[in-house]
């Protein structure tokens, strides 16, 4: 059923973010051992840069989170089976403990306006211990959630707010609101898995039918009070997101569909403010989206796209990332030859962070890369395992 298959591609992609900030160690080599003689400028990691890496003393590294602000990243190690969550500023060098956990951590998130975090451990494989704290990492409100994979959409502008979606074995899921002022956990009834936030009354959410075959659903807004009080925004949609004020739509023109074609509208989906193609790749039956983010204060749009249309288990070609201005419209190449992994760029647009650990920075105004984890720490977290 395309709706399975849908949880499926969804999961996928949640697990490819999440996952391997689990793992033992970081697996990377000398950042300068593999790249061929001739290089563009912007594909040399840097020898020498402004950004300090992570000084991991003792412990494992296991993966950055994000952006607390534009020189401050968020960073958890393992340590004899205990787990450290550390700030870390890019330009001093200086890291300052937040939280500490008994439990493995999953992933955590950093709400971009308060600062606020949630962090997800897993003291149990079919359960979760989810935290809301300040950005000092002082605990607001905790929950246990029982579980096999969680999927979360944090409200932009009220950091009280989440919804998270609980999936067991089975496939079957519970969507659960948490308001954090309140202390209080409410089951959701007559609702899609993967939300994303309206406002504090209402969300978006693809209308994907559990018994019908289709690559496309509608997308419609819903209150959280009543699911049947429901308004249809727009049809024929692949994916979607919400960046601050604006939603991103994917779709694959039927004139064309070697392309994809990202659309930008105003929240209620009634003017378009830009819109971009750019070649798409084919993934077991439907399509391969590649990573993206959103740069909310300039409004940039930064994705990786392949440099043509193919399948995507075969193709070789490299991916080049991709900024899509939608103040004028424009398109310009930052990187000319890079994998498709995650990315999460600083709130100024200057560096994005790189990789499925968030373990290397890209520097978009000089083409720098520069890894996070010295070479030389990794080597000690190896042999000490």
């Amino acid at each position: 059923m395309q709706f399975r298959y849908f949880l499926y591609v969804m999961m996928v992609f949640i697990l490819a973010i999440i996952l391997p900030g689990c793992s033992n160690s970081y697996s990377g080599t000398s950042p300068l051992a593999d790249l061929p003689e001739e290089q563009e400028t912007e594909e040399i990691v840097s020898a020498q840069s402004d950004v300090k890496p992570l000084n991991i003393t003792e412990g494992i590294f296991e993966k950055v989170y994000g952006w607390i602000d534009q020189e401050t990243l968020l960073y958890s190690y393992e340590n004899n089976g205990k787990y450290y969550v550390y700030s870390h500023n890019l330009y001093s060098g200086i890291s300052k403990l937040v939280f500490s956990s008994d439990a493995p951590i999953v992933n955590i998130l950093i709400h971009k306006e308060s600062g606020n975090l949630f962090i997800h451990t897993s003291p149990h494989s079919h359960a979760a211990m989810v935290y809301f704290t300040d950005k000092e990492g002082h605990i607001n409100f905790s929950t246990h959630i029982d579980s096999y994979e969680l999927a979360y959409e944090w409200n932009k502008t009220n950091p009280s707010l989440m919804l998270i979606t609980a999936f067991y074995e089975d496939w079957s899921y519970k969507v659960h609101q948490i308001n954090v002022q309140a202390q209080k956990v409410t089951e959701l009834i007559g609702y899609q898995p993967f939300l994303k936030w309206f406002n504090q009354d209402h969300i978006l959410e693809q209308d994907w039918k559990e018994n019908e075959a289709a690559f496309f659903a509608p997308i419609w807004k819903k209150s959280l009070s009543n699911p049947t009080d429901s308004s249809l925004l727009q049809e024929n949609v692949y994916r979607f997101d919400v960046f601050s004020k604006i939603v991103m739509t994917i779709k694959v023109p039927e004139n064309n569909t070697e392309f994809f074609e990202y659309n930008f509208h105003n929240f209620a989906l009634e003017t378009e403010l830009a819109n971009f193609q750019l070649p798409n790749l084919t993934h077991y039956s439907d399509w391969l989206v590649p990573f993206y983010d959103f740069i909310y204060e300039d409004q940039r749009f930064i994705t990786f796209a392949p440099k043509s249309h193919g399948n995507a288990d075969r193709y070789n070609e490299g991916y080049r990332l991709i900024q899509l201005a939608l103040t004028d419209q424009t398109e310009s190449i930052l990187f000319g030859d890079l994998d498709n992994k995650p990315l999460s760029c600083s709130p100024d647009g200057v560096h994005c962070l790189y990789g499925y650990q968030f373990e290397q920075i890209l520097n978009l105004e000089t083409g720098e890369k520069v890894f996070l984890v010295e070479p030389e720490k990794n080597n000690k977290s190896e042999a000490s395992e």
